[in-house]
């Protein structure tokens, strides 16, 4: 059952009062600055004056099943849509025998693929808009891509090996059970860019029941999804002209891609308390809500105005200078100004400033989730201070995208630096579940995980994490 803002019954409500039991929406909350760097805007109830807490996704998101008509006109963004359409394109252009033509298309093909993974990715973590198209989104993690290759043919040298041992009627029996469970397979390769997680039984069937029934009807939807490319060469695409069938096929081909893939994001996202997936506030941004209204991009705009004809003109001390002066008061609250004034400081070797201004910039840099960016800064200012130390939060995010690209080591690392250099932090119980996590889904060391996860549970007792960690526990 949903919950509705006290003051506007119609808007859902967004956080609740744990004193007076009011429901708020984004209109009605009181918001405070958090105070420092890396620091979350602190949500207040007007009436108490005591903290607000996020009801969580769940009431904010419909059901799947009765979203279904969004998430297929989902590729239908910009991005989604000029990907699809290059592809359609291309194949049209390319068309005929040979090997180039042949790789051309297997490599517009894997960008498909590639870019369907971030939109699960983006999706599962509460961005229900799609990722750019760009030259990092299609290229960053492109591990994961061939990792769901190699999970393909795990499966079908399993089903080589039991039909020479066993014969054709068991295979087969054993191919569809395993096709079965193919979606749980790519959620947990793709949550936990894990292969060997991805392949366990014990964790994919796990993942299965606890989905539940919902798990077989996105399972239907996803087999409708599959062969609805096949329906339509056979029975629409053969009316159109000659030339159009390789193109309109490529083309649905890379719709069904993608809306399949957001769709088993979305399934994470409606289910992430069963599965253990943790979704925050800061990282949900849904277009059809009220929240989601378009803000100015860049604040700092009209200090931009007044220090490019200073670049422009090579006085880059004096456009330093400017900057200064004139964000002052406020500090530098845009991206665009912000890296800027970081490559000016590079230029000038300023070193001082510039890690002065890194930490600021990492804060923004992670608020816009530019993951390469943020790691070229961040590995470029522990280059000029080893103990270089961004806000908790840029630490928090960072540690998360490494233990995404495999970097398991220097994610421990991050978390550990975060606890102990900002031990107070309200972040600081979710690194510890986090790393958790890490021992249990990456190093397989369970009985760490445990005693990590029982710890948590008696230090803080009453954080916002903890239903997700006895959760996780009941599951491991």
């Amino acid at each position: 059952m949903k919950n509705f803002c006290n003051s506007h019954p119609t808007r859902l409500a967004y956080w609740s009062c744990g004193d007076c039991g009011a429901y708020l929406c984004p209109e009605c909350v009181s918001e405070r600055d958090g105070g420092g760097f890396g620091q979350k805007t602190l949500h207040f109830c007007p009436k108490c004056n005591l903290p607000a807490e996020w009801v969580g996704v769940a009431n904010l998101i419909e059901p799947f099943w009765k979203r279904m008509p969004r998430i297929f006109t989902y590729p239908f963004s910009p991005a989604p849509l000029i990907l699809m359409c290059v592809m359609a394109v291309a194949s049209f252009l390319l068309s005929g025998p040979g090997l180039i033509i042949t790789l051309i298309h297997g490599a517009f093909w894997l960008m498909v693929l590639k870019y369907s993974f971030e939109s699960l990715k983006a999706t599962a973590s509460g961005n229900l808009k799609p990722p750019p198209f760009n030259s990092n989104t299609v290229s960053d993690d492109i591990h994961l891509v061939f990792k769901q290759f190699l999970l393909y043919i795990f499966i079908f040298i399993a089903f080589g090996f039991i039909v020479a041992k066993t014969g054709l009627f068991l295979g087969f029996t054993f191919l569809i059970i395993t096709l079965f469970f193919v979606p749980s397979m790519i959620i947990l390769l793709v949550t936990s860019s894990s292969l060997i997680h991805a392949l366990n039984p014990v964790v994919f069937v796990g993942l299965t029941f606890r989905i539940g029934w919902a798990y077989l009807l996105m399972y239907f939807f996803l087999f409708l999804l599959g062969t609805a490319p096949a329906f339509l060469a056979n029975y629409i695409i053969k009316f159109f002209p000659d030339g159009m069938h390789i193109m309109l096929f490529n083309f649905a081909k890379s719709f069904y891609t993608i809306v399949s893939y957001h769709l088993m994001g979305y399934v994470i996202l409606q289910y992430h308390d069963r599965i253990g997936y943790q979704v925050d506030y800061e990282d949900f941004q849904d277009p059809s809500t009220e929240v989601n209204q378009t803000k100015e991009t860049d604040p700092d705009l009209v200090v931009l105005n007044v220090v490019n004809p200073l670049i422009q003109d090579g006085k880059l001390d004096e456009a330093i200078v400017k900057i200064k002066e004139m964000t002052q008061a406020q500090g530098i609250k845009g991206i665009n100004l912000s890296e800027r004034y970081y490559n000016l400081l590079k230029m000038r070797k300023r070193t001082k400033e510039l890690l002065e201004h890194g930490v600021n910039y990492l804060d923004l840099l992670v608020a816009e989730n530019k993951k390469t960016k943020a790691f070229k800064v961040f590995t470029e200012c522990s280059k000029l201070k080893p103990h270089f130390l961004p806000g908790a939060e840029a630490l928090f995010k960072l540690g998360s995208w490494m233990n995404e690209t495999g970097k398991i080591k220097e994610a421990l690392q991050t978390y550990n630096r975060l606890v102990k250099s900002y031990p107070q932090n309200p972040i600081v119980p979710k690194a510890y579940f986090r790393v958790a996590q890490i021992f249990h889904d990456r190093l397989m060391n369970t009985d760490k995980a445990k005693k990590m996860l029982g710890a948590l549970k008696q230090k803080y007792p009453e954080h916002d994490i903890i239903p997700v960690v006895e959760n996780y526990l009941a599951n491991i």
